[in-house]
């Protein structure tokens, strides 16, 4: 393992809704980047169908999940939006924006694009966090070293 991979994080799902077109994936890569206004990053990979649908709305959720919420990270993370609907089975809730809100979410976070910054083989999307909701007093599931713990 090189030095990078001793980078944790909290696992989330980030979720978008393009126009009825709903997907999301499963992002490691994600930091705050400004209190006033408060703003964040993730960084998506430009192959990935969410990505495509982040490029035609200006509006991004981020789902911090519990560690309990393994399955639903694991669908999220192996699947492809593209050829199968992430959101059969799954009680999700839509934000005001219509953006959706997973269960085995420990907190939820919406934001409004503000830049996008190429970033080799991913793209980072800067968002403006528009709403924020604490929905459980737990603590996330942290990814590092490859692998959820």
């Amino acid at each position: 393992m090189d030095a990078l991979g001793k980078l944790y994080s909290s696992t989330t799902i980030v979720t978008v809704n393009a126009w009825g077109k709903m997907n999301g994936c499963a992002v490691a890569w994600i930091t705050r980047v400004s209190l006033e206004p408060p703003m964040i990053a993730v960084s998506i990979g430009k192959q990935r169908y969410t990505h495509e649908l982040m490029s035609l709305t200006d509006h991004f959720g981020v789902c911090i999940m519990l560690p309990d919420a393994r399955k639903t990270i694991s669908i999220f993370g192996s699947k492809t939006g593209r050829y199968y609907n992430k959101f059969d089975g799954i009680d999700y809730k839509l934000s005001d924006n219509d953006v959706p809100i997973l269960p085995g979410s420990l907190a939820f976070i919406e934001c409004k694009t503000r830049g996008k910054l190429d970033a080799g083989d991913h793209t980072i999307f800067v968002g403006e966090v528009i709403h924020q909701k604490v929905l459980k007093d737990s603590k996330p599931l942290l990814y590092g070293e490859g692998r959820m713990l």
